[in-house]
């Protein structure tokens, strides 16, 4: 049995499509694709796809659910017996596949849908976490960057231990609210965040780096991670960059051994369990670093871009 669906989006384009070979009744399927400003895309099942008769369901600008519902309706045009996927057909009637058209439209849903990526770089004091950062925004296409230093509270907020130490090198001497703050609103719109930079490449994935000392240890941010990076270099050579930093209030004499070390050890061993961490040597050449960082994160895009490119032509089971 066959039957048809058509449906028109916010913007006034008509969009049809034909599946046939169901085992269940006929049905009809109207999908709207549109950007934020067009609103939330309803997704409309018949009884012939999922759920009840008239069944509406709010897609909204969500790339991960819009990504459910692609891989959902490729799955149900296997399992039915489809001679045509239905998340295949979601072309415009003057569009067979493999014609410009058929193009322009996977290319247009593949941006919908396509992830976000999200770059943790952590690691000792004086590690090479901010020039790394920088040295790779510059490389990575549509590359923000939040630096975890920028949300230090005011010193009349940081506690004192009781050899009269500033505990600076803790959760607690950070704004950590208002730095989820600041990724939240880079997640919803990373065009148009506060640290957004200019687009080189509209077709690419958004890319956030997030740089700091206390990153892999903050629960909240757990699940934004698409890689993790965690920079060491040893004791003494840690001083010994430490001691050539100025730093705002300056660090009193004793700091690094009755503070600043201490800290790092107690804040790393809280992560070792954390298997998707990788660690740098951070005595490296900042080229080497770099060039071995750069070159794991495009095997890690070019991942996302195929995986992204197999739910477009339904491979996804």
């Amino acid at each position: 049995m066959t039957s048809t669906w058509a449906a028109s989006d916010p913007g006034g384009a008509r969009w049809e499509g034909r599946r046939g070979g169901e085992r269940r009744g006929a049905g009809a399927l109207g999908f709207w694709v549109s950007d934020r400003r067009a609103g939330p895309p309803p997704l409309r099942l018949g009884p012939g796809g999922l759920g009840s008769p008239g069944m509406l369901v709010k897609v909204g600008p969500n790339r991960k659910l819009l990504l459910s519902v692609w891989n959902i309706l490729g799955k149900l045009g296997r399992r039915q017996g489809a001679a045509t996927p239905l998340h295949q057909a979601l072309l415009p009637t003057t569009s067979p596949q493999g014609t410009s058209g058929h193009r322009k439209f996977q290319k247009t849903f593949s941006k919908l849908i396509m992830k976000k990526f999200v770059i943790g770089i952590g690691g000792v004091t004086n590690g090479g976490k901010t020039t790394l950062a920088q040295k790779l925004q510059k490389h990575l296409p549509n590359c923000s960057v939040i630096s975890q230093d920028d949300f230090f509270k005011p010193p009349s907020e940081i506690e004192t231990d009781k050899n009269g130490f500033l505990q600076y090198d803790v959760l607690e001497a950070l704004n950590m609210e208002k730095m989820m703050s600041t990724v939240s609103c880079w997640m919803k719109s990373p065009r148009h965040s506060p640290v957004s930079t200019d687009w080189r490449n509209a077709e690419e994935v958004p890319i956030l780096i997030i740089e700091g000392f206390l990153l892999f240890n903050f629960k909240p941010l757990e699940t934004v991670w698409n890689r993790r990076y965690f920079l060491t270099i040893p004791y003494e050579e840690c001083k010994r960059r430490r001691s050539t930093r100025v730093y705002e209030p300056p660090d009193p004499e004793g700091y690094f051994d009755g503070h600043v070390w201490p800290m790092y050890l107690k804040h790393r061993g809280e992560i070792e369990s954390i298997e998707e961490i990788v660690y740098l040597d951070g005595t490296k050449s900042e080229e080497e670093l770099f060039s071995q960082v750069y070159e794991d994160l495009r095997q890690e895009l070019a991942k996302q871009k195929l995986s992204c490119k197999a739910s477009l032509e339904g491979s996804s089971e």
